[in-house]
């Protein structure tokens, strides 16, 4: 809980000097490529999580990205702080913070839709539309699919629970009668 909170501080910092300096786009763009490639590298992955690799490792590495282009002079300002302070396991969760305000300030958002089978183009299309409406915003859906709920759908936007499974309406019909 404690790195969430202190991830989004971080996240909240870029985000708002990467607008101002009209750079959000490169900055979401690249954090996405280091993001992949911790992906993709176990190596990589562990030398930003672990506490055991010193400083001087860690900034080492950060100088190899800027090197090979996949960062600018201002990520790689922003990375030798996450550095210094201790902060470069955190980086991972400022990305997805940072990609989330992006969002947010365009009104977007993201709909975890749960369902118990996979839907098609059209009912994707139909539900977007849906949630569109209800939510103001302009959704953006992942879909996951659960043979539990029965049928239905259950739509998670932000903070937000919509409900329509089957599992949810019985259970709601099981608190009436009880």
């Amino acid at each position: 809980m404690k790195e969430n909170i202190v991830a989004a501080r971080y996240a909240e910092a870029l985000f708002q000097e990467a607008q101002a300096e009209n750079k959000l786009e490169q900055v979401i763009a690249q954090l996405g490529t280091v993001s992949a490639a911790a992906e993709q590298s176990a190596d990589f992955k562990t030398l930003i999580k672990s506490p055991l690799i010193g400083k001087t490792e860690k900034m080492a590495v950060v100088d190899v990205l800027k090197s090979k282009g996949m960062i600018d002079e201002f990520l790689y300002t922003f990375l030798k702080l996450l550095v210094s302070k201790n902060r470069l396991s955190l980086l991972e969760l400022i990305s997805s913070e940072v990609k989330a305000m992006d969002r947010k300030a365009r009104g977007e958002a993201e709909a975890i839709i749960t369902v118990a089978a996979a839907m098609d183009d059209a009912s994707k299309g139909t539900l977007k539309a849906v949630l569109d409406k209800i939510t103001g915003k302009k959704i953006t859906i992942l879909e996951k699919v659960d043979p539990s709920i029965l049928g239905g759908v259950v739509a998670q936007v932000d903070s937000s629970l919509y409900d329509a499974s089957v599992r949810g309406q019985l259970n709601k019909i099981k608190e009436q009668l009880v």
